[in-house]
């Protein structure tokens, strides 16, 4: 498989239409075997959704207390600092300046706070699969690091964002340091909306 195949498209379009974050992660996990068919996939159908979301979501209530004038969340996953389970592999940046009904990426480059980082445990427990050469081959340990941690950490975090309920209008963007980003959560008004499927 090339990586112009992976299903991003498809994950986002996922993330945005089924609302249930399990049936949302298996759906993925269905579309990964299609464009790459694999054993590899099944190592990741047990990943503990409903514990990441609350440590997550306790740890983003943390962040944005540290910084209550935000209007505009970055996420971004880092895979090579979770130090055998005491790191982490997210980290947060927040930006007081960028307008939450603009689709700009601008303000995630220069965020005013940047706090501590979290480790989405999930991810960290299922990361031995990314790095077994002698049980999987390079693409498919290449392929799914990228898919998994892209899509579970989307799942999380808008999961985490949602229950939160936050009031005041702001725009959120997820995905790797120095890579790949894609918009997540937007709320104007009353109104929250995920809003995966427009581009950066």
């Amino acid at each position: 498989m090339n990586w112009k195949d992976l299903p991003i498209d498809e994950i986002r379009s996922t993330l945005r239409m089924e609302e249930n974050p399990k049936r949302a992660f298996l759906k993925i996990i269905d579309l990964c075997k299609q464009k790459l068919p694999s054993k590899i996939w099944d190592e990741f159908v047990n990943m503990n959704i409903e514990r990441d979301v609350q440590e997550t979501q306790k740890w983003l209530r943390e962040r944005l207390e540290e910084f209550p004038n935000f209007r505009g969340i970055y996420l971004g996953l880092d895979t090579l600092n979770m130090d055998n389970g005491n790191g982490s592999n997210l980290g947060i940046g927040l930006s007081s300046h960028c307008n939450p009904k603009e689709f700009s990426d601008e303000w995630a480059y220069e965020c005013a706070y940047y706090g501590e980082s979290h480790l989405i445990k999930s991810l960290y427990e299922v990361s031995n699969c990314f790095e077994n050469n002698e049980k999987w081959t390079n693409e498919e340990r290449n392929f799914s690091e990228y898919l998994i941690f892209l899509s579970y950490s989307g799942i999380v975090l808008r999961e985490a964002l949602k229950n939160l309920r936050i009031i005041k209008d702001y725009i959120s963007i997820w995905g790797f340091h120095d890579g790949d980003m894609f918009f997540l959560i937007q709320k104007i008004g009353h109104i929250e909306s995920i809003i995966t499927e427009i581009d950066l």
